[in-house]
């Protein structure tokens, strides 16, 4: 046993007579007790030459084992205090270890729930550890899974944009829980992280489940349409019990992520292989020739599987890595690793939620592909030139994101990040410029015409958005300029 010895002394006897009590306080407040927080394991004996009761009552609330007075002390009191400070401090060590013990196990149950659905085979061992914590007794999986906003000309959404949403839900979501149930644990999902959160619950009754977990579900959806806008969608399993039903579990919370990304009923599925592997060895190649045929022909093969077969997100992941990984090696060939316009729709591809975003995430990343090596070939149009020829053809009409996009033959996300690039200009701004430079058009030919027929004429929704717009763009108010027209 390690002993440590403090001695103070204090040579004014008035200071001794007016100070004891606060230097004793001090001496069992600043030290015992800093020491028992810290390190628990340390024992303390009192040897003090004042005899008061209040001081040894405060003393022992500090863990101090014994408060001796060095008037009374002598070999056999001595002895008695060191054995017992000496077995108390075996019981505090042992009580350390014990729960170091239980917290590494607590530490290794959380690790092993967090990495479920990881986990290539659920081992015996991890079942064992769960079953040593009580929480294979009644346990259930389940998933809130939802889809983000796309962009449109109100609102162009960003990478930033949608970290943040899920941070938010994220916070929405543990509230809910934490006020519902008596313990939950988060587990790490092999795709779609940022999409899709997926909770362990133990200590669940099978009786209640069905009516708590609507409870929850009608929560998370309330509280998720007044801060995020989200709408989240609850999936889950039964209430399972024993090691045995683990993988039974973690199966039927993939098959059900699996649907929902699908947009397909669980019993309607048939889950297969993609076989595509072969396809990024020949896109790499056909990028390093700019053969832009052969590279339609390669995407052509990744949408066929994708529409046809059900398949997991995780396995969309595998492909989004692939092509990654044949996109970059064949544009290093051709000295353009640093082409940002393929790869820009990588930048929210994480947040892909279901099939039909899937497939226009690889239709953005073929046209972007197809479009810069006909432009390094000489050959094709630009997207920007489908969007501007849409824009005059309708430009007396309320135009949209989407119907731009469509007539492109491209996502409205590719458009707008793709018309900005090239133009310069948003396409929101664009599209206001050749409004304001038609409704100029207008009051030039017909002076008379009132604003607010122009405005409607236009397609704008009301004379007040109109207004806006013209000011912004020509500096003055669609008023002003008609009464300088005349």
């Amino acid at each position: 046993m390690r002993a440590l010895a403090i001695s103070l002394h204090i040579r004014d006897r008035n200071l001794i007579k007016s100070l004891p009590c606060q230097i004793h306080r001090h001496l069992i407040s600043a030290l015992a007790g800093k020491c028992s927080e810290e390190f628990p394991e340390i024992v303390f004996i009192v040897l003090t030459s004042l005899a008061e009761f209040h001081l040894a009552k405060e003393a022992i609330g500090y863990g101090i084992t014994d408060y001796l007075l060095k008037t009374e002390l002598d070999g056999k009191r001595l002895s008695d205090a060191v054995k017992r400070a000496e077995e108390e401090c075996g019981r505090r060590q042992t009580q350390t270890r014990n729960k170091d013990d239980n917290a590494d196990v607590h530490n290794k149950a959380e690790s092993a729930i967090a990495s479920l659905m990881i986990m290539r085979d659920i081992t015996n061992s991890t079942k064992a550890l769960l079953e040593e914590k009580g929480l294979l007794d009644n346990y259930a999986l389940i998933s809130f899974v939802y889809s983000f906003p796309s962009t449109s000309l109100e609102k162009q959404w960003g990478v930033d944009d949608y970290q943040k949403l899920q941070e938010w839900e994220k916070d929405i979501i543990e509230r809910i829980l934490s006020s519902s149930l008596s313990a939950f644990y988060p587990v790490m999902p092999t795709a779609g992280k940022n999409s899709s959160l997926i909770y362990f619950l133990p200590d669940i009754s099978a009786s209640t489940w069905h009516a708590l977990s609507s409870r929850i579900e009608n929560k998370a959806i309330t509280a998720s349409s007044m801060v995020t806008g989200l709408t989240p969608v609850l999936l889950k399993t039964a209430v399972c019990s024993g090691r045995e039903s683990l993988k039974n579990a973690r199966k039927d919370i993939e098959l059900s992520l699996m649907s929902f990304y699908l947009d397909k009923p669980m019993e309607s599925l048939s889950p297969s292989p993609l076989d595509v592997d072969a396809v990024f060895p020949k896109l790499e190649t056909a990028i390093a020739e700019k053969d832009t045929i052969s590279c339609k022909a390669s995407f052509a093969v990744l949408k066929t599987a994708l529409s046809e077969k059900d398949h997991s997100l995780n396995q969309f992941s595998f492909i989004v890595t692939a092509l990654y990984s044949a996109l970059s090696s064949g544009l290093s060939s051709l000295g353009l690793k640093e082409e940002i316009s393929v790869l820009d729709a990588y930048e929210s591809s994480e947040y892909i939620t279901k099939r039909k975003e899937a497939l226009v995430f690889i239709a953005d990343v073929e046209n972007s592909l197809v479009s810069l090596l006909e432009s390094r070939s000489g050959a094709g149009s630009d997207v920007a030139d489908k969007a501007r020829e849409y824009i005059m053809a309708h430009i007396e009409e309320r135009i949209s994101l989407s119907d731009v996009a469509s007539y492109a033959c491209v996502s409205p996300g590719y458009m707008s990040k793709s018309f900005k690039r090239i133009m310069g200009i948003s396409l929101v701004d664009y599209i206001n410029t050749m409004k304001t430079e038609k409704a100029k058009e207008m009051m030039d030919r017909e002076p008379g015409m009132r604003i607010a027929d122009i405005a409607l004429a236009l397609g704008f929704h009301n004379i007040y958005y109109f207004s806006k717009v013209f000011r912004k763009i020509e500096g003055i108010s669609p008023t002003e300029y008609a009464r300088k027209r005349d």
